[in-house]
């Protein structure tokens, strides 16, 4: 741990993480502005055994910096999953691999991010509310991640392309990737997720919870095109809007060429979806279920709840 902090803190613009006959074993990081940091083919960052006690422990952490990138194309960064849900650890749902706070330019490609006790990765908010802007998410692996593939609580300029989030099962949501801001001042804005697959989570494989967005927020702004679902994911799409006294969020969510593919559970689910407020379009869509024996319920479910003040509506299928 303390050699890896030295070299990111030493200010190089380019820091190296051989591969080396073992893995290197590490509590937790702290990233720095301005640099690469580039794992070598082969290369395994594990988390240290007996680490990683706090609620919000993460293996790689940057808060408020900027330029950032991280490559590792055939290189792994692992942590330790089932001590997490074990008796020694208080139960947490935050223990991420990857975990940014209001960063700008962050590029994360190639790597492997595995058996967190959170998210693979996490996109959250900085110091004073900031979000995360102009981030690269490109040919990366989440596999069995403890809450989320990747969660995206608050970004503007976002691309999440050719990455595979698959085997996310303990605690809900469970998802391939879930954009779920925490307050209406949170933004995701310029969103955009291609060629993605999403596999075998427990949950949900794309689950957009808006609801705490409202009127006065920024509009939203999600686009998911050519991208696949398949195995046994909860089900295939929930997109939940808000529907509240301060009226509904406003925007844009469109899947575009996606193909929902969810043995048993194929389907989307859109909630609180008023049809004054963000607007919801899938274009070129297939739902298909392969299971042997489908499951009955319906493939495109609208729903509510208690405390939606508008009907429901503004959804198109093109």
């Amino acid at each position: 741990t303390g050699a890896l902090q030295a070299a990111i803190d030493s200010g190089a613009e380019k820091v190296v993480v051989e591969k080396m006959s073992g893995p290197w074993i590490v509590d937790k990081i702290q990233l720095a502005d301005n640099q690469e940091l580039l794992f070598e083919p082969g290369t395994v960052l594990l988390a240290k055994k007996g680490a990683f006690r706090g609620k919000a422990d993460a293996l790689l952490s940057a808060w408020n910096k900027t330029n950032i990138k991280l490559t590792g194309y055939k290189a792994t960064l692992r942590m330790r999953r089932a001590d997490y849900d074990g008796p020694d650890y208080a139960k947490a749902e935050w223990r991420h691999v990857l975990n940014f706070h209001g960063c700008t330019d962050v590029t994360v490609s190639g790597l492997t991010l595995a058996e967190s006790g959170g998210d693979g990765i996490y996109l959250g908010t900085g110091r004073q509310g900031e979000p995360n802007r102009n981030v690269v998410i490109r040919d990366v692996t989440c596999d069995r991640n403890y809450r989320q593939g990747i969660s995206v609580i608050t970004a503007e300029n976002l691309l999440i392309e050719s990455c595979v989030l698959k085997n996310t099962a303990g605690t809900a949501p469970a998802a391939g990737i879930d954009f779920e801001p925490n307050r209406p001042s949170e933004r995701l804005v310029n969103c955009v997720m291609r060629k993605c697959t999403i596999e075998n989570n427990q949950g949900y494989a794309l689950h957009i919870y808006a609801r705490p967005l409202d009127g006065t927020s920024a509009p939203i702004s999600i686009r998911v095109e050519d991208c696949v679902t398949r195995g046994t994911n909860a089900r295939s799409v929930s997109i939940v809007t808000s529907c509240g006294e301060k009226g509904p969020v406003k925007g844009l969510i469109e899947l575009a060429g996606c193909r929902f593919e969810d043995a048993g559970q194929t389907g989307i689910r859109i909630g609180s979806k008023p049809p004054g407020g963000v607007r919801v379009r899938l274009v070129g869509c297939t739902l298909a279920d392969p299971a042997k024996k489908p499951a009955p319920a319906a493939p495109i479910v609208f729903t509510s709840r208690s405390g939606d003040l508008e009907n429901t509506g503004g959804v198109e299928f093109v």
